[in-house]
């Protein structure tokens, strides 16, 4: 019989000027076909693994796990290690969403190492100003969109290492948003879309390549942008272009 394991959890935070709090989740959970859901709604909102340690990330431990984490507020702090031993079919469906200014989120899909997190599909959404997310993908069949809108001053990071990934990130907004993408696979797919100004883009793919091996595309629209963009492999390096506005950096190094 399927297991479903459903957590809903849905925070309110009041404030006035001689009252502050944050709302707090710790998880440590396992189980396969986990269902959960995750709503804070406040400010200082942290979801972390159990012992209140922001060094502690918070454990999600099965396969075919569904995930849905969305914070609303300011300085939000998320910390996730999600662990399947998936080989094949679905592995980790996870939607995260924030909505705010100055927090930080650390996402590790296959947190355990063991490279066996095949299938993952993640969805990101960024509202805000100077929000940092990091994430770090291991496995293979994944698949990573990523959008960031509204703000100045958001950084995706992504660490990604897999076969067979397909990768859509998407920015816009003011200045200074930041882009870096290093990916390790010997088929993948990237695509990045900036919208704004003073957007910094870097991306590094590596891997074998060979029968369309690898692909980037890249559209900019905006001005002050700088991209860098480096593929190495055995051939099919590939990058596709679209850049409108004035003062564009670009460096592209590509090599068998």
């Amino acid at each position: 019989m399927k297991k479903i394991v459903t957590m809903l959890f849905t925070l309110l935070l009041i404030m006035n000027l001689s009252f502050a709090a944050d709302n707090s989740i710790y998880i440590d959970q396992v189980g396969d076909s986990a269902d959960i859901d995750i709503t804070q709604d406040g400010s200082a909102n942290k979801v972390y693994g159990v012992g209140d340690s922001e060094g502690t990330a918070a454990t999600l431990t099965g396969d075919s796990q569904s995930v849905d984490i969305r914070q609303v507020g300011s300085s939000n702090l998320l910390g996730i290690d999600l662990n399947t031993t998936v080989t094949s079919g679905v592995g980790i469906d996870l939607t995260y969403y924030i909505t705010g200014s100055n927090s930080v989120a650390s996402i590790d899909v296959n947190g355990d190492g063991q490279g066996t997190a095949s299938n993952n599909t993640i969805d990101i959404r960024m509202t805000g100003d100077y929000n940092d997310l990091f994430a770090d993908i291991l496995g293979t069949g994944n698949s990573l969109t990523a959008t960031a809108t509204g703000g100045s001053y958001n950084d995706f990071n992504f660490t990604i290492n897999a076969d067979s990934t397909t990768s859509n990130v998407a920015i816009s907004g003011g200045g200074g948003n930041t882009t870096t993408l290093s990916l390790s696979s010997d088929s993948a797919t990237v695509d990045i879309t900036a919208a704004g100004a003073s957007n910094t883009i870097g991306v590094t793919q590596t891997g074998l390549g060979g029968t369309n091996g690898m692909n980037f595309d890249l559209d900019i629209t905006g001005s002050s942008n700088t991209w860098a963009s480096t593929q190495s492999g055995s051939q099919d390096n590939d990058i596709d272009v679209n850049i409108t506005g004035d003062s564009n950096n670009w460096s592209i190094t590509q090599s068998d």
